[in-house]
């Protein structure tokens, strides 16, 4: 394909509206080029606060901003909804296949391509766990939490078996990352937020499990951040199954299994997935195009410019690949949302650095910290080596996240929530949809 010319501008493709694509479309439309952003929704999900939607705390639309809206004002940029079927690296060509009403094109050619597929959650070789655990990767997957832990409030409510009834109202959590253990934290918050609500039964009896399979929670933490974060959870009544890893998962329960090998079935109608990830299929269709390997999660390794090997129009970012040391070992940073941001940054000031004829500069990740919310007024941070921890650190959390919030009416409307949730304890929120 024969290099762009005055007449015919550099044309980016940008697959995947999540926090890298969206950075990376974000500083290309500063510049003097084409681009394409192509992803299966037509908006952009705040990922990290999609557990308050899965409890009732917000609605949807707080945390969803429409793609079209983000750049009505970039007129450099347009948007494709629709979904990757293929990549042709040889001639710089995606296909496409349509999820809309109308007919997307069959293919996008490109000069510049940028692929931000991120991840899903990984059932560790058994995809049939994934009928009975929901995830909370996709708007989907949290409407389906929020039912199925009202739904069990419900059921319960109803329910004159004393032993069913306890079925009902277990809740196991599987993971206890920041996303486990937000989502334990706030499980618990609703059991006290709704005590007033039911006649037949008190829904501060639920019982809450969170089982991880090493000895501490959030482990990306100091040890003496996570041991606040599991005395804050357990002040909630969140119980800990530290050291046990699950074995199976059905309709009615979830077995476990210690260090002992010793199994333990745990009955319950809810089970919400928070652990172990595996990269984009994308990482892997690239993988395939480029002649290259990918690692045990899925992870395509890129260069140090975020670009594959061997086809430096092509870039990857975010939590489908790993990057390559000088040492030729593969470094795989953090699965959070600050690192797919700046690897998106990155990759549009390496399409910038080329334009202008320069050689693009290593893509280095700056650590700025980590923070998880636990309950009302609960948090851990780990910033710059600064430890923080309840209400200080909750209020950093609330910081971060709105500042990071796209649309200043969603920033409005989720300070309002917070604020009326705060002071009232209550969940506008708490709505069943079915299917």
């Amino acid at each position: 394909m024969s290099p762009p010319t005055q007449s015919s501008p550099h044309r980016v493709v940008v697959i995947g509206g999540g926090f890298g694509g969206l950075q990376a479309c974000l500083k290309l439309a500063r510049l003097p080029v084409e681009v394409t952003l192509v992803d299966r929704r037509n908006f952009h999900l705040f990922q990290p606060l999609a557990y308050q939607v899965a409890t009732g705390a917000i609605s949807p639309a707080e945390i969803c901003y429409p793609l079209r809206r983000i750049f009505r004002r970039r007129h450099n940029v347009s948007v494709e909804l629709a979904e990757v079927v293929d990549f042709d690296l040889a001639a710089r060509r995606v296909g496409l296949r349509d999820v809309a009403l109308g007919t997307a094109p069959e293919a996008l050619e490109y000069d510049t391509l940028i692929v931000s597929g991120g991840s899903q959650y990984s059932y560790f070789g058994h995809d049939e766990w994934q009928e009975h655990a929901a995830e909370l990767k996709s708007l989907e997957g949290a409407l389906t939490i929020r039912r199925h832990i009202l739904a069990a409030f419900e059921a319960a409510e109803l329910e004159p078996d004393p032993q069913r009834q306890a079925e009902l109202l277990t809740f196991v959590v599987v993971g206890a990352g920041p996303t486990g253990v937000e989502m334990a934290g706030q499980i618990a918050e609703i059991a006290r937020d709704v005590r007033g609500d039911f006649r037949t039964f008190d829904p501060r009896a639920a019982r809450i499990l969170l089982v991880e399979a090493l000895d501490r929670v959030l482990t990306t933490f100091p040890e003496s951040l996570s041991a606040k974060a599991l005395r804050s959870l357990e002040n909630l009544g969140v119980t800990g199954r530290l050291g046990q890893s699950v074995v199976d998962v059905d309709e009615h329960s979830v077995t476990v299994q210690g260090a002992d090998e010793a199994t333990e079935r745990l009955p319950t109608r809810t089970v919400i997935w928070a652990a172990g990830v595996t990269a984009s299929p994308l990482a892997r269709m690239l993988a395939e195009q480029a002649g290259e390997e990918v690692d045990r999660a899925g992870r395509l390794t890129v260069e140090r410019d975020l670009s594959v090997a061997g086809h430096p129009e092509v870039l990857a970012v975010g939590d489908m690949v790993s990057v390559r040391q000088p040492d030729g070992s593969a470094l795989v940073l953090p699965g959070v949302a600050p690192v797919a941001m700046q690897q998106g940054r990155h990759a549009a000031r390496v399409v910038a650095d080329r334009l202008a004829g320069r050689d693009p500069k290593p893509f280095h990740y700056t650590d700025k910290g980590n923070l998880a919310t636990i309950g009302r007024a609960r948090a851990v941070a780990d910033v710059k080596g600064v430890h923080l921890s309840g209400f200080l650190a909750w209020v950093t959390w609330l910081v971060v996240h709105l500042w990071y919030l796209i649309g200043f009416q969603n920033r409005l409307l989720v300070v309002i929530r917070w604020a009326v949730s705060f002071f009232t304890h209550g969940r506008g929120a708490r709505l069943i949809a079915h299917d």
